[in-house]
């Protein structure tokens, strides 16, 4: 084991400079805590997963480069097995650019060519909790339903 951790007056010499971030916006981290007081540790909450650890691909020309630089906000999965039950998207206005609706239409579609749903929540929602606890039972028990039936992994 070895902590790689110089002196904080040490300068490394990099070719770009970097700096540490948060990894949640206030807004994603406000949704996180929602989240973990609605959940209860009853399942497991990643944050923003690489799409590419989530979904098994193809071994084909591209698919692993159509996933591999995208995530979703996130992911619920199951406590037990860390089956992904259902995908979160917090949608705030830098998802109106036409870039951003390509890229949206696309995981739309990963979700459900996989069966996993997808929550896409406009962040003007975030405060409607008896509605967000609703499509959030819905989209778990519809996994859970999929997965009982031999459905799509």
């Amino acid at each position: 084991m070895k902590l790689i951790a110089p002196d904080p007056e040490m300068r490394l010499a990099m070719p770009y400079e970097y700096s540490a971030k948060p990894l949640l916006t206030p807004t994603e981290a406000k949704f996180h805590a929602c989240l973990l007081q609605i959940t209860q540790e009853r399942c497991r909450i990643q944050i923003k997963p690489r799409l590419a650890d989530v979904f098994q691909h193809e071994n084909k020309n591209g698919a692993f480069q159509m996933i591999s630089q995208k995530h979703v906000d996130f992911l619920i999965c199951r406590n037990d097995d860390w089956m992904p039950m259902l995908g979160i998207e917090l949608d705030d206005a830098s998802h109106n650019t036409a870039k951003a609706r390509e890229r949206d239409m696309f995981v739309n579609l990963l979700f459900a060519s996989t069966g996993v749903p997808l929550l896409r929540l406009p962040v003007q929602e975030l405060d409607q909790l008896e509605l967000l606890v609703e499509e959030l039972t819905r989209a778990w028990n519809h996994r859970w339903k999929t997965l009982e039936m031999g459905g799509t992994n």
